[in-house]
């Protein structure tokens, strides 16, 4: 049997290990850096709400404590015309730019139309 997967009778539930108890804790550094990017989650959405008019949905994903991207931010926003949502992404890049909470911390933002 491969040294992967353990064979049937090598099993034994006093020696089974859950692998979420074996994950280490975080330092308090590394959630530091996770809050830093849950904030900028949260700012992002208050942006997005007064440029797009409103925020139905989002999701973060791959949150990194460091690196050139922190994580995946996606934004279902209303979607009326492609011409203004292209402005409005616009005004929106510009303001994350702009802004000292997200200029800090870089996230990748998936736009999209909210699900109705």
């Amino acid at each position: 049997m491969s040294a992967f997967i353990p064979s049937y009778a090598e099993q034994n539930e006093s020696r089974h290990d859950n692998p979420v108890l074996r994950q280490e804790p975080y330092s308090p550094s590394e959630q530091r850096k996770r809050w830093e990017v849950r904030a900028a989650q949260w700012r992002a959405r208050e942006i997005a709400q007064l440029v797009f008019g409103g925020v139905s949905d989002m999701g973060l994903t791959g949150i990194r404590g460091r690196g050139e991207v922190r994580g995946l931010l996606r934004l279902d926003v209303p979607f009326d015309d492609l011409c203004k949502h292209h402005d409005r992404e616009a005004r929106f890049m510009a303001t994350v730019l702009t802004d000292p909470v997200l200029s800090a911390v870089p996230l990748l933002y998936v736009i999209g139309p909210e699900k109705h």
